[in-house]
């Protein structure tokens, strides 16, 4: 369901998806209050205000509460300028069961609130964005081929073991003895065939 929302959501600026970050948040009694922030802003003010670059989920680990430090988040935001600050009573809370997930765009102004309890709040964050950006993380170096070779395939391709585009992401095998140097898509290091097109042909 995730999945399908975030690939219907972003397919108007990309053809693949990939994940963008994989963290666990966690809030601890007296923490106080996260600045409130677009997560955009991990690419800076390059893309424009029209291309929504990733949507993010929270799962609860925990009960996200008032109390605890449920996150706070400002609907509409999305839509506002950015030098837009919003007034208190446009602030709402994200509170749910654990269990629960939380979706959000990269453009919706939030931030983890205080935790006034006297428990941690857990959250797990997993948040995707389109195939052709560079990720928060470096999937390449938190799951290497070594490790992420034994992945479902479509874990493969969210981590971005995939070509994002046409022509983004080949490479040529450093290690090749035979002086040929070919274009090789990404699911070779895999050791897997990939679905694109022949990139054996790029000038």
């Amino acid at each position: 369901m995730v999945l399908g929302a975030a690939e219907a959501f972003l397919q108007p600026f990309t053809s693949k998806i990939q994940l963008h970050l994989t963290q666990t948040i966690q809030i601890h009694p007296d923490s106080p209050a996260q600045q409130i922030h677009r997560d955009r802003y991990a690419w800076g003010t390059y893309l424009p205000v029209s291309v929504e670059p990733q949507l993010n989920t929270i799962w609860a680990i925990t009960d996200f509460t008032a109390e605890n430090g449920a996150t706070h988040c400002v609907p509409g935001s999305h839509r506002w300028p950015w030098e837009q600050k919003p007034e208190p009573e446009q602030v709402v809370q994200a509170e749910m069961t654990k269990g629960s997930v939380f979706f959000y765009t990269g453009s919706v102004l939030h931030n983890g609130g205080a935790n006034r309890s006297n428990a941690p709040r857990l959250g797990l964050n997993l948040t995707y964005c389109l195939g052709w950006l560079r990720q928060e993380e470096n999937q390449y170096l938190s799951c290497p081929p070594e490790l992420a070779k034994d992945f479902d395939p479509r874990l493969q391709e969210l981590l971005g073991y995939t070509q994002g585009e046409y022509a983004l992401g080949y490479y040529s095998d450093p290690f090749d003895d035979t002086g040929r140097r070919e274009v090789l898509p990404p699911e070779h290091a895999l050791g897997r065939r990939s679905n694109a097109p022949d990139f054996t042909d790029l000038p």
